[in-house]
């Protein structure tokens, strides 16, 4: 059996930024205090939009929170908080979180690289114009003091079935949490790892360069990838038969459901993952099942189609979509 592609197992990568206006108190309620700020990032960068919070109906809202877009801090900052977006959703700017500006660069697959790189040109961007809160002794002030200093936090979403269904996924989150770094669920922390996805993302930033926080993570998430593909032929070499049953019959049911859950479409589509990752599987676009996993949750389902406010039709309509991609995008 061959070694599973790293390429199937680095969901995304991401690098936030926090930043702070000097003078100005964190989580303000001041009308208009990041009109400025959202000016200067449009200006600077093609394509951009912004939009008010307030003018976000709550499903948009949650709908984005359930494509890893925005936080849960954010969604509580309804007064005066703006959310900035690239056309491709790959930059993502909250202005009005727990800091001032939280900069997101998203990138598809293992890419820290270029996701660093646009965050660090929206932060320039903002620098030149506006007095943003630094010291010397500290680096970036910021509201929560593991952040103090890089402002950083580099982090990439990895699917791990194999770890987490040998148990081993606990033992080495505690392992890296003594190397400063955080192993998380999909949601950030506290959330469960829906669909076998978790975020490795270090967890303070004072002492270290940008580069030193960058290296450090891409460090582990090599290690923790070696883990998992070792674990994944160990599990399929133990008992093939069952892993192959289980993969055919999470697509049986993903194709042929007329209604289904996003409890129950998300843990099929982990085990299809988990098949396209030993070769059951082939699927044109290999990332169909990281985009899947994001499009059928419930509020993501009603912001897209004002007929599904019910939880029967969304069932009816998440069991249709799904069914259409996967049959799109399977090689036969």
């Amino acid at each position: 059996m061959e070694i599973i592609a790293k390429e199937n197992l680095v969901v995304s990568s991401r690098v936030r930024l926090a930043r702070n206006l000097e003078g100005l108190p964190f989580k303000t309620t001041q009308k208009g205090a990041f009109d400025a700020l959202a000016d200067t990032i449009v200006q600077n960068n093609r394509g951009f939009k912004r939009v008010s919070t307030n003018m976000l109906s709550n499903e948009m809202a949650q709908g984005l929170f359930e494509q890893h877009l925005i936080s849960r801090e954010f969604l509580e900052n309804k007064s005066n908080g703006i959310i900035v977006t690239s056309e491709d959703n790959k930059a993502v700017i909250m202005l009005g979180e727990e800091d001032h500006v939280r900069i997101q660069s998203i990138q598809i697959g293992f890419d820290l690289d270029k996701a660093h790189n646009l965050a660090k040109k929206i932060s320039n961007d903002l620098s030149n114009e506006h007095k943003i809160a630094w010291r010397g002794d500290f680096g970036f002030l910021t509201s929560c003091p593991t952040n103090i200093g890089a402002g950083m936090r580099a982090s990439v979403m990895l699917f791990l079935p194999a770890l987490t269904i040998t148990g081993q996924i606990n033992a080495i989150a505690g392992q890296l949490s003594n190397q400063h770094i955080t192993v998380r669920g999909v949601y950030g922390e506290g959330s469960s790892a829906g669909g076998y996805m978790y975020q490795i993302s270090n967890q303070a930033c004072f002492g270290k360069t940008e580069a030193q926080i960058m290296n450090m993570v891409k460090g582990v998430v090599e290690q923790i990838i070696v883990l998992e593909q070792k674990a994944q032929m160990g599990i399929y070499k133990r008992d093939p038969d069952a892993i192959i049953d289980g993969v055919l019959r999470a697509w049986g049911i993903l194709t042929n459901a007329y209604m289904i859950s996003s409890a129950e479409a998300v843990d099929h589509l982990a085990m299809l993952k988990l098949g396209s990752c030993l070769g059951i599987l082939q699927f044109k676009n290999p990332h169909i099942l990281d985009d899947l996993f994001f499009l059928i949750q419930p509020n993501t389902i009603v912001s897209a189609d004002n007929r599904a406010t019910a939880i029967l039709e969304r069932d009816k309509i998440r069991a249709r979509r799904v069914a259409e991609k996967l049959g799109q995008n399977r090689v036969k």
